[in-house]
This record gives C-alpha cells, structure tokens and sequence, in this order.
C-alpha cells in the first residue's frame, strides 16, 4: 500500500492555521514577559554574607524561570518562523523532504517545520 501525499493547503486551512498561530504567539508573548519579570525580579546577585534561609529556593526559583524562558523564546521564534513561511508560500512545507505535511500534524503542532516521519529521524539523530 502506497501511501498518499498531503494534499497542498488550501486558503482556507492557511487562514486556519494563522489564527492559530496568531493566538500562540499573543499568548507566548504574555508568558514571556511574565516570566521575564519573574527570573530578573530575583536577586541573583546575593552576597554569601549576606544569605538567608530560603535563598537556595530562590535560586531553584530564578532558575526554573529562565528555563521556562528559555524555552518559550524558542518556540516564539518558531511560531514567528511559521507565520513568515505563510506570508512566503512555503508553510505546511516539510523543509527536511519538501513534502506537505498533514493537516493534522499542522494541527497538533502548527510550527511544524517537518513532517513526522523526517522529525523522528531528526529526534533519533540528536538534531
């Protein structure tokens, strides 16, 4: 059984898509800026003289924020990447196989930047 190649997307299904990627990226805005005021509003410059209890919870605290930071930055720039692939024609274009990728991988997953089966294979290589 030979399987069948996504279909190219329609107007409709990049609007679709826009929308939803409209909406991650106000909402990673407010969760950037929340965490951002979160990490840096600690004191990461506390003085060993100066130390309390509870300082090294601080500092899990600070650190887990810029984590979280960290990692919502990336994937920031993946939705902003995703919505320029829109304006540019080449969203839902699997950059690894330049095969469409399938609606509902865009779906669960609309800063996809390639098809599941060239995604495992990146995951698998360590990339």
């Amino acid at each position: 059984m030979v399987a069948k190649k996504p279909a190219k997307l329609s107007a409709k299904d990049l609007e679709e898509f826009k929308q939803m990627l409209l909406k991650a990226r106000a909402a990673l805005s407010g969760d950037l800026s929340q965490l951002e005021e979160e990490a840096f509003s600690q004191n990461g410059n506390v003085d060993a003289s100066e130390a309390r209890p509870g300082d090294s919870a601080d500092g899990y605290y600070q650190e887990f924020n810029l984590q979280l930071l960290e990692r919502d930055e990336e994937t920031m720039a993946q939705v902003l990447d995703a919505l320029d692939r829109i304006e540019n024609g080449t969203y839902g274009q699997c950059e690894a196989c330049e095969q469409m990728i399938n609606k509902e991988r865009l779906r669960a997953v609309p800063h996809a930047r390639n098809c599941i089966e060239c995604q495992r294979l990146a995951e698998r290589r360590g990339h």
